[in-house]
This record gives structure tokens, sequence and C-alpha cells, in this order.
């Protein structure tokens, strides 16, 4: 029997690149988030919208969160209803700024360079 051939190293790669757009686009930024806060804490208080697959708090396993984070859902619509409802909701006392992470790529780079 003979295996077929290994897809070629570009395929794979622009799968990956795939799947990570698709990713990006569930996706959102959450800005103002407490120190305090944990992973679970913030999946409840977005499930209200939608199925949660993932929360990332920036610095939370080095013990040092930096008061913001990133959330994946499982849907697009999810995270649209998440953007429309949820931006400047209270969470622990803080209103949460929740962005695109499109949109904080792109603030990132304003006025760069002037």
């Amino acid at each position: 029997l003979r295996s077929a051939p290994a897809p070629p190293r570009a395929a794979m790669e622009d799968a990956d690149t795939a799947a990570q757009q698709a990713r990006d686009a569930r996706s959102i930024y959450i800005g103002q988030v407490d120190y305090e806060s944990t992973p679970e804490e913030l999946s409840a208080h977005f499930a209200q919208v939608g199925a949660v697959s993932m929360v990332t708090i920036a610095g939370y396993d080095q013990g040092y969160p930096k008061g913001y984070a990133y959330l994946e859902f499982a849907d697009l619509a999810s995270q649209q209803s998440a953007l429309s409802t949820l931006q400047g909701s209270i969470f622990k006392g803080r209103t949460l700024k929740v962005r695109t992470q499109l949109h904080r790529k792109q603030a990132r780079y304003v006025g760069f360079g002037e």
C-alpha cells in the first residue's frame, strides 16, 4: 500500500491562517478588566450572549494581570451580540470596554512614527 503524499507546506499554512482568521472573527478584546478577575468569571459574564470557547487574561498566568483580556466565542453571532449589548457593561464594579480585535490592532498603530 502506498500512502498519500503529504499536503504541500503552503497549503497547510493557508489552512492554519484561515483557521486563525475564523477564530479572530469570533473574538473580542475586553478592556478595564478588574485585576482580580478570573477567566471563569469573565466567561460567566459573557455567557449571557452565547457560548464562550476561550478566555485569556493578559498576564494572568504570570500572576500579574494587565487589566485586559481576549475572549473567543463559539460562533460569530455571539461575538456580534457581545459587541452590541455588553460594551459598557459593569463587571466587578468596572465599566468594560468591548471591542473587536481588529479595532484593537488598528488603534495600536495610530500615530506611530509621527
